[in-house]
């Protein structure tokens, strides 16, 4: 009787060894491989970015021209004040000053929200691109078995044979 309890348990470890050995092995995990890509560069660099930056220069230059044509708006109000200020009374001069001083308040005004406007934009821009980017990264990423993309900027160093940008910048359409 013994001979066989002998044997049951031998036959039972015999089964269930490989299976332990196989949940070890599992158990430790194994080095994830890392991607990087530049971000900036690809949005600089793909057809996609090329696009979505010329798009964003023409709306940047058109609001450099509005604002430029204040600027000079106030330029030529000021000349003809420093012109005329000898010849007038002191009660108008005083006005034209403060009217002066409210436009010139008004230009800086203005030249701070079209910069927070342009950076929204430029913002918007980039989150648009990267939206685009995301599956076509997740489909680099699982085809070069990769299981974790950093951005180049955001590490102080990664190996070159890690870099991803390229055939990021080619998908990108």
């Amino acid at each position: 009787m013994r001979k066989y309890t002998a044997l049951g348990f031998l036959g039972i470890g015999l089964i269930v060894s490989p299976l332990l050995s196989s949940f070890a092995t599992s158990a430790v995990p194994q080095q994830p491989k890392i991607g990087a890509i530049d971000v900036q560069k690809t949005f600089q660099e793909s057809a996609a970015g090329k696009r979505a930056n010329a798009e964003f220069a023409k709306k940047r230059q058109a609001k450099q021209a509005d604002l430029d044509k204040k600027k000079q708006d106030f330029s030529q109000a000021k000349s003809d004040y420093e012109k005329q200020k000898s010849v007038l009374r002191d009660d108008v001069r005083q006005q034209k000053e403060q009217d002066l001083e409210k436009q010139f308040m008004a230009l800086q005004d203005y030249a701070s929200k079209l910069d927070q406007e342009l950076a929204l934009e430029e913002q918007k821009t980039l989150d648009s691109l990267l939206t685009q980017a995301e599956p076509i990264i997740k489909d680099i990423a699982v085809a070069e078995g990769v299981q974790l993309i950093v951005d180049t900027k955001a590490v102080v160093y990664f190996d070159p044979t890690m870099d991803l940008t390229d055939k990021l910048i080619a998908k990108m359409k």
